[in-house]
């Protein structure tokens, strides 16, 4: 790859900035003076020593600390419950009757699948932990590059389109099991049967929450990863390693 497009594209996606940074006209000045080129098929490397292959370390580093932080925020009691940015609602004709009942004090038995449901989503959280790392440890050179000049999520936008399949996968039969464990598909067994709600649950009651529960789940996930991949790229306190430190400082 040519060095002044990958410099760019360090630059780019926030690896270079403030006072620490050469202004982008110097350091092109600086390579156009350079007589040092890369051997035949090594890695290129930018102003300032870093090669792609620190560039590839640094984000695979970011990406795995802010995916374990991901799922440690989600995988506990009130991960999901207690966040309102990424509470599990109820489905929407569910979550109307919900709201309908709830006027008239007749809500109990969805509020109870309400919250179990968001319990099912906890449980599960832990299993995406090793499948992420699994991605991140597998990303190619090509991948690093490509995360490099994307915006502030590309890492977590990468994450989701390795990993979302298989850990739909992983996720529904640990939902399907944690629903019934919590109690999730007996209350709302109860709640069709109290409230006649059978029109609005097309499914078995199982696969309905299920299915449902697994893309919610999944989504708040990914949320928090962004937002961590965001927070590694953009503020200097949560650069924990010195590789770190050199590819986003």
């Amino acid at each position: 790859m040519d060095r002044r497009v990958l410099l760019m594209s360090l630059i780019s996606a926030g690896m270079a900035s403030g006072a620490q940074a050469q202004s982008l006209k110097d350091i092109l000045k600086g390579l156009a003076r350079s007589q040092v080129a890369p051997q035949a098929g090594a890695l290129a490397q930018t102003g300032g020593g870093l090669t792609q292959a620190n560039a590839a370390q640094g984000l695979r580093e970011a990406l795995s600390q802010g995916a374990v932080a991901a799922v440690t925020q989600v995988g506990k009691a009130d991960g999901y419950w207690g966040d309102g940015l990424i509470r599990i609602p109820l489905p929407g004709t569910l979550a109307k009757v919900q709201k309908g009942l709830a006027q008239v004090g007749l809500s109990g038995a969805l509020d109870e699948v309400h919250l179990k449901v968001n319990r099912a989503a906890e449980a599960s959280a832990p299993v995406a932990r090793d499948l992420f790392v699994d991605a991140i440890t597998s990303m190619t050179l090509t991948d690093a590059v490509g995360i490099v000049k994307g915006g502030p999520t590309a890492g977590t936008q990468y994450l989701q389109q390795a990993t979302t399949p298989r850990l739909t996968g992983l996720f529904t039969p640990t939902i399907e099991a944690a629903l019934e464990d919590t109690g999730a598909v007996r209350a709302l067994d109860n709640a069709i049967s109290r409230n006649g709600l059978n029109a609005y649950v097309p499914k078995e009651p199982k696969v309905y929450l299920g299915e449902y529960a697994v893309g919610k789940a999944l989504e708040g996930l990914f949320y928090y990863v962004g937002r961590e991949e965001s927070a590694i790229r953009t503020d200097p306190a949560r650069r924990t390693s010195e590789i770190l430190r050199s590819v986003f400082g």
